[in-house]
């Protein structure tokens, strides 16, 4: 699956890949914008902080 996506890294690719097949909510990333993708959440540590703190 991580052949076929459109992301530039491979490494990524993978991340995004795993997520997908298992479901995830999201994935927490401090670059952002290495994933062009709306499903799952992207988020970064802060953010993911955040949301825990105030559910």
């Amino acid at each position: 699956m991580a052949l076929t996506t459109n992301f530039k890294d491979f490494e990524d690719a993978i991340q995004y890949s795993t997520a997908l097949l298992n479901q995830l909510d999201a994935i927490i990333t401090r670059n952002l914008t290495d994933f062009p993708v709306t499903t799952p959440r992207i988020m970064n540590p802060e953010q993911l902080i955040q949301e825990l703190a105030n559910p």
